[in-house]
């Protein structure tokens, strides 16, 4: 064999090799780990993966062994393609900084035992919706080096022959950016804003005046409030003269990656359907009952605002928004509004007391169930089934006993998963926006915990935030600015380019997505996935709207299981 040929044989070797590692990666020893920590009387467990070891220690950074134990048995998981094993010192309770000792792998990272563990990740969650707002500036006092100039006034928004006004346009200033585009759209909206009623409904307390360093701090109100609000100012402009809420206000298609400031594409307010105005009446008449004594005026804006739309549901219950052919953003797809009926008109009902609302729900109740799925389409129902059972109400105990039953059954189902999963989490499907389903999960749990007080509903919730802190197979924290291995490329289109090196802190990345939707086959803005298995199809690559974009809706249960946490853990 000459030199030459030789060299060409290594290199197809070299290269068919690296095409086989590229779909299954060669295993790696490796611990996985909340990179936050653990409370310290509660449930504390890691993940080691692809071991021959049987033993463990905890050790501190000097490397001083305070807690021994042994490995749990071998599980292969097929989501992962590994070999795993856990790692439990739920009985170690010393507040400290350790780090997980295995004798055949590198050290993990260090964690904290505390009692403080998640104040600073829930305050960066609630406070990354600052961040994000639309139409105003973004101040230096309250963003520090996140500071920039204004987008989107959105003060002249023309109006798209689909929302059926032919000419003009509409003042629609205010909201937040959806996800990693600067579109704005009232059933995404929908889903997000009621999870975060929803965290103040659930803990009134938590978020006081002066929390978020927000420009409204200082008013004497919550900061969880105010900013819900400055989204709610948006979601009323869009309510068409009908009663019918518009569907979105975007570009016709998305910008190229740019600050705010400099996105000059032409805004329009686009289409109507059920799913929208449902969503809107639903948000509204949330608004109407939790910011009464808050501003008199504005919940009684709210109050009629909801009415008008849920008349128009009722005469349009079945209007499926499709993209007009010449607009290709977010299109949110749904053609069954169960789920957002049930919560409107929960929200109406507890907003007014009317009978027909009441009836409404009486006679609906055998389709609802509590389910976990595409958050701004599925969990719908579970927000207004959660404020039938927190809220005084006249409803029938009948009724309310029915989905207590439906709570703790569903919350059952989902402990049976995590003591199935070896990575210990309620689900094992992997597709767009996972790591909002996982957190959604522990919202059912946290709820059941709520009308139970046992204790395997709040273990349950602090099994499932591990694997949002890097207990999961990619061991990434997917959470922005938290831990020793933090996403740090998000597809977020200020993220990535206001020249800071660091992403705005307290985002959620999407998660694994088994469908790779951007994966390099299938677009040319597409990326290389690491591996096929479906718990490690994430990437942290901007480019990776499947998998790393970030989304309100995606934040918002983060917002809602951390406040419990520290409501629950932490005060």
């Amino acid at each position: 064999m000459t030199n030459l040929t030789y060299i060409l044989f290594v290199l197809t070797i070299f290269f068919a090799c690296k095409q086989k590692q590229i779909k299954h990666r060669v295993p790696v020893a490796e611990v996985r780990i909340n990179q936050l920590g653990y409370y310290p009387g509660t449930v504390k467990k890691a993940v080691v993966a692809n071991t021959s070891a049987k033993d463990f220690a905890l050790k501190t950074p000097s490397g001083e062994t305070v807690f021994s134990g042994k490995l749990g048995s071998s599980s292969k998981w097929d989501k992962s393609g590994e070999e795993l094993k856990i790692a439990d010192f739920s009985k170690f309770s010393k507040k400290g900084k350790y780090f997980i000792y295995v004798d055949d792998l590198k050290d993990t990272c260090y964690f904290e035992i505390s009692d403080k563990l998640y104040n600073q990740a829930f305050k960066a969650a609630l406070k990354s919706y600052y961040f994000i707002r639309a139409s105003s500036d973004i101040n230096e006092k309250y963003a520090g080096v996140y500071h920039r100039k204004g987008g989107h006034p959105d003060t002249m928004c023309y109006y798209h022959p689909s929302s059926g006004i032919g000419k003009g346009y509409m003042n629609s200033a205010k909201g937040w950016y959806d996800a990693g585009d600067y579109n704005k759209y009232i059933v995404n909206g929908g889903v997000t804003v009621g999870t975060l009623l929803a965290t103040y409904n659930f803990m009134p307390e938590l978020v006081g005046d002066n929390f978020s360093n927000i420009p409204e701090s200082g008013n004497e109100k919550s900061d969880l409030l105010d900013e819900i609000k400055y989204e709610l100012d948006w979601v009323l402009t869009m309510q068409a003269p009908d009663g019918a809420s518009y569907f979105k206000l975007s570009s016709k298609g998305f910008s190229g990656f740019l600050m705010p400031q400099k996105d000059k594409l032409e805004r329009y307010v686009i289409g109507k359907s059920t799913a929208s105005t449902l969503n809107f009446a639903a948000m509204t008449a949330m608004a109407a009952r939790i910011y009464t004594g808050y501003d008199t005026v504005f919940a009684k804006k709210c109050k009629i605002a909801a009415e008008k739309a849920w008349k128009w549901a009722e005469k349009n219950p079945d209007i499926v928004y499709l993209n007009p052919k010449d607009v290709t953003t977010g299109q949110y797809s749904d053609t069954d509004f169960t789920e957002e009926f049930w919560w409107a008109a929960a929200e109406l009902y507890l907003a007014t007391q009317k009978k027909e609302y009441a009836d409404y729900l009486i006679e609906k109740e055998p389709l609802m169930t509590i389910e976990i799925g595409e958050s701004w389409r599925v969990f719908l129902g579970n927000l207004g089934s959660f404020s039938i059972l927190l809220n005084n109400n006249k409803l029938p105990e009948s009724l309310k006993n029915k989905i207590k039953q439906k709570l703790f059954g569903a919350a059952d189902a989902l402990l049976e998963k995590i003591n199935k999963v070896p990575y210990r989490i309620p689900i094992d499907q992997f597709v767009w926006g996972s790591n909002s389903d996982i957190q959604n999960a522990a919202m059912i749990l946290a709820y059941a915990y709520k009308f139970s007080d046992k204790q395997k509903y709040l273990d349950g919730v602090i099994e499932t935030m591990d694997y949002i802190f890097g207990k999961n197979a990619s061991a990434y924290s997917f959470m922005s600015g938290f831990g020793c291995k933090p996403v740090m490329h998000q597809h977020n289109r200020i993220s990535a380019s206001d020249n800071i090196k660091a992403p705005i802190p307290g985002m959620i990345s999407g998660g694994p997505n088994q469908n790779k939707e951007d994966d390099i086959s299938g677009t040319k803005f597409g990326v290389e996935y690491p591996d096929t298995f479906p718990a490690k199809c994430f990437i942290d690559n901007q480019k990776s709207y499947a998998s790393n974009e970030t989304a309100i809706n995606w934040n918002a249960p983060a917002v809602f299981v951390l406040g419990f946490l520290v409501n629950t853990m932490e005060e």
